[in-house]
């Protein structure tokens, strides 16, 4: 197949939806495919045609005016009306397409794959119409988490695993050390969960008198107020800010206090307990309501994570039995299964003969945005 993938945000940028197409990606090629992505440009000083690790990359002036990456888009048509396959990451970045040039290429080769939600709850009514009319404007529509589905009311085509790079089987064993610490690996925000993570290091710290450190890797709109906190009343946390393949540093501490879905995983394939707290019922559900869950610890509070920490550091047998499951699991993970499943998604919707709405519907939908949609989504050029 020829493969196009139409993405906000490509490499060098690297955070969570860019490593997932690009693991993709390689996986697709490896597989025989063709494979190109076509990504807005972050930095005006970026090639407009690039490759990285034998994926090729076509870039549009996302940081200009709406009017200079149409026209781009439009000299590049070629790359779309020669594609089988059009994958588009998010629905932002699907009504965009449609905006540009969607109109002028098969409606049945157009996918999209949904990689979260706005993380506000409840989830907003505006969020649940443009996904819902998201649906008119994809041949298919994957799902990247079973908890999107849910709160979005909309049942996917396809909710795959994410795959593991490096893969769980080729990664070194390392040791466990003593259970004294933790590492948390995201984003520092007030869905994040971070908070309760600190709380519990309070308790277990100060209430418990349990000797215990834990080291953040990770930015976001709470690290100043957090510094400051953690700074104040003296606690045995350090802020290593944003760090390069930060999941590496996950086998230096005993426990992983992670709540983001790739970041789990990739503990789990090292072999470290991951106990992940929510803050509210969505990612309470975004944690506690995935394959993954059964072999993670899912807590609502910092003395509940803090009592579960005691409870594992004093009962290390269960602890080890719990982690040798959950790097189970992470062995079945790989990004050529995930291949496979989109593949397959792909196949099945190109050779349907299921009717599909007209080229005006398609474009009417795509233009149908209130003034509470535009105010409040996420747009192109952000």
């Amino acid at each position: 197949m020829n493969i196009v993938f139409f993405v906000h945000r490509y490499w060098p940028v690297v955070g969570g939806v860019e490593r997932y197409v690009h693991e993709l990606a390689k996986a697709l090629v490896a597989q025989g495919h063709r494979v190109n992505v076509v990504a807005g440009a972050t930095d005006a000083t970026l090639p407009e045609q690039d490759a990285h690790e034998g994926i090729s990359i076509h870039r549009f002036p996302m940081q200009r005016s709406p009017l200079r990456a149409r026209w781009w888009l439009l000299r590049n048509l070629g790359l779309f009306v020669r594609a089988d396959v059009i994958h588009v990451s998010n629905t932002h970045m699907l009504e965009f397409f449609w905006r540009m040039v969607g109109f002028l290429v098969s409606r049945r080769k157009v996918f999209l794959t949904r990689h979260g939600l706005s993380y506000t709850h409840p989830v907003p009514d505006w969020e649940k119409r443009r996904a819902k009319r998201s649906i008119g404007l994809a041949a298919g529509v994957v799902h990247d988490g079973e908890f999107i589905g849910k709160w979005l009311g909309l049942k996917p085509d396809l909710c795959p695993n994410q795959g593991l790079s490096p893969p769980a089987d080729e990664l070194p064993y390392v040791a466990e050390p003593p259970p004294t610490s933790a590492a948390y690996i995201g984003r520092i925000e007030p869905d994040s969960g971070i908070r309760i993570y600190i709380d519990a290091v309070k308790i277990l710290a100060r209430d418990m008198g349990r000797p215990f450190h834990l080291d953040v890797y990770g930015d976001g709109s709470l690290l100043p107020s957090l510094r400051e906190r953690v700074k104040r009343t003296d606690l045995p946390v350090t802020f290593h800010g944003r760090v390069a393949n930060a999941q590496d540093r996950i086998v230096e501490a005993c426990f992983a206090f992670i709540d983001g879905r790739m970041a789990i995983q990739e503990a789990m394939a090292r072999r470290r307990l991951v106990l992940a707290g929510y803050a509210d019922p969505l990612k309470r559900d975004y944690v506690a309501g995935e394959p993954f869950s059964p072999h993670i610890v899912t807590v609502s509070s910092g003395a509940e994570l803090a009592q579960r920490v005691a409870h594992y550091i004093d009962h290390p047998d269960k602890r080890h039995a719990l982690v040798e499951q959950a790097h189970l699991h992470a062995r079945s993970l790989t990004w050529s299964r995930t291949a496979e499943a989109y593949t397959s998604l792909w196949a099945k919707h190109l050779t349907s003969r299921a009717p599909r709405p007209s080229r005006w519907e398609f474009f009417k939908t795509a233009l149908i945005l209130n003034h509470e949609d535009s105010t409040a989504k996420t747009t192109w050029a952000r």
